[in-house]
């Protein structure tokens, strides 16, 4: 994780990171790259990803076919890390015009062993 200052910022939202323990804080989207805003600014630096560091998006997605608001964010160190907002769906949109689409997928779920295509 990267020192990350974007020059331009698309979204800003709330959002809940789980590092072991839920802490709440900002989403940031920008030009350069992905960051977590921590709400208590004491618990230390936030958490910043460049665009090139990002290996995978996972979202998730019920059986019906709707977009939770929970999603993981794979990093190049093998980092996930699990996120949860409410503007889950505008985060994902911006995040896949960034780093492509072919890298945001759905997130296996318990019915996925079933429709697997041979």
């Amino acid at each position: 994780m990267i020192d990350l200052a974007n020059n331009e910022i698309e979204l800003k939202t709330s959002a809940t990171v789980f590092l072991g323990a839920q802490m709440e804080g900002y989403i940031k989207i920008g030009n350069l790259g992905f960051e977590f805003e921590y709400k208590n600014k004491r618990l230390g630096k936030n958490i910043s990803l460049a665009w090139y560091d990002i290996v995978k998006v996972e979202m998730n997605v019920s059986v019906r076919g709707k977009l939770k608001n929970a999603f993981s964010i794979e990093t190049s160190s093998q980092t996930i890390l699990n996120f949860i907002s409410d503007d889950a769906g505008k985060i994902l949109k911006l995040i896949r015009e960034h780093i492509g689409k072919d890298r945001v997928v759905r997130a296996p779920n318990l019915l996925s062993v079933f429709s697997l295509k041979n």
